[in-house]
């Protein structure tokens, strides 16, 4: 991740840039760099780096996670365990999406879709089910703490009676408009020439087959709907914005063919005593004018709970503190933090007693 190349360099515009600016540089490079077009040896390199800077610029909630964490804020983290009935956990790197180039060419959703570029055959794609999003909410010690949360998760999983296959009786026959094939072959003239387009067989879904009697349950379609709370596995330190896959817990594909992916997106609620700057804390806390003067011992508030922080003397107001491995935890290694930052300001009592009074007007004569 340390070698990556700034994603506002590789599109060319400011970080300042809009919407426009970023979509008009991306359609440009993509053309470009396209390797049916270009034949360079690194063509398909830069094409790829183009991509994958427009899927996060292009979306306002990465962009910001990019902009204020760099690439570690565009990417689900590793884990153990089994949060979703049996996911493998976050898979690491952002979600890669092709939709938005062929969508400046032809326009619309081109899912299932396979681009040959002059006159080539498109490779056949496996059939899959959709993704599902959801968003998650969880207030500042949550993110901090991470942990496993209930989720009401609605999806598309295998028909029961049929066990996906979509056949009452079990048994299928060679799809009659596909020829079993399952793609249908299209010719069409865009600015790059001729491009040949095999789309999904809408009959059979890509599987060649159809069933021989339909499922009277799913109505051949292998699929039904689960409405279910599930157990969501969120690591410690998230932060708002961050985008969690869970592969293969998204709706069941097909006829049988494999689910897609769920995606979770962490929302976190600001904290009223602490600003996050990436994984280091930073907090303020009112000292009396004597400790500053003579130094002394504070209870400073935590993540974590009070720790003691030692104020030297002749210490002055605005001054700032590192406590050191009291911030977020790091995505992917709990057992390493930040840091927290804690400035001093000052605390002017308001009001004074007489006695008080008379010690400040002795303390002013002696200065």
């Amino acid at each position: 991740m340390a070698n990556k190349k700034d994603y506002y360099k590789i599109l060319g515009v400011d970080k300042k840039a809009s919407q426009d600016e970023i979509k008009k540089a991306y359609r440009k490079l993509v053309k470009k760099y396209h390797p049916d077009v270009n034949d360079a040896d690194d063509a398909e390199k830069k094409f790829k780096e183009v991509q994958e800077a427009y899927e996060v610029l292009s979306d306002e909630t990465k962009r910001k996670a990019y902009d204020q964490y760099g690439h570690a804020g565009t990417a689900g983290f590793g884990g153990q365990g089994d949060p979703y009935s049996g996911f493998n956990g976050y898979t690491q790197g952002a979600p890669f999406d092709m939709g938005d180039i062929f969508n400046t060419f032809f326009g619309g959703n081109t899912s299932g879709f396979d681009f040959g570029f002059g006159g080539q055959r498109g490779r056949q794609q496996e059939v899959r089910g959709s993704d599902v999003r959801y968003k998650i909410r969880l207030d500042f010690d949550e993110a901090v703490k991470g942990g496993t949360f209930k989720l009401n998760i609605e999806r598309d999983v295998r028909c029961s009676k049929c066990k996906g296959t979509g056949s009452e009786t079990g048994e299928t026959k060679v799809c009659p408009k596909c020829g079993g094939s399952g793609r249908i072959q299209n010719i069409q003239r865009t600015i790059l020439g001729s491009i040949s387009v095999n789309s999904v067989c809408d009959e059979c879904d890509g599987t060649g087959e159809i069933p021989e009697e339909k499922c009277s349950k799913c109505g051949g379609s292998g699929t039904e709907v689960e409405r279910k709370e599930e157990r969501i596995k969120v690591p410690a330190g998230a932060y708002d914005g961050m985008i969690l896959r869970f592969k293969g817990g998204g709706n069941a594909g097909p006829k049988g063919a494999p689910s897609g992916d769920l995606y979770i997106e962490v929302e976190v609620e600001p904290s009223k005593e602490f600003e996050r700057r990436g994984n280091d804390l930073y907090s303020e806390v009112e000292i009396p004018i004597y400790t500053a003067v003579l130094g002394g011992d504070i209870k400073v508030n935590t993540p974590y709970g009070k720790v003691t922080l030692k104020i030297p003397k002749a210490t002055e107001g605005g001054s700032i503190f590192r406590i050191k491995g009291k911030g977020m935890s790091v995505l992917g290694n709990e057992d390493e933090k930040g840091d927290l930052y804690v400035k001093t300001n000052l605390e002017v009592p308001k009001r004074v007693s007489r006695k008080e009074r008379k010690l400040w007007e002795e303390l002013k004569k002696i200065s």
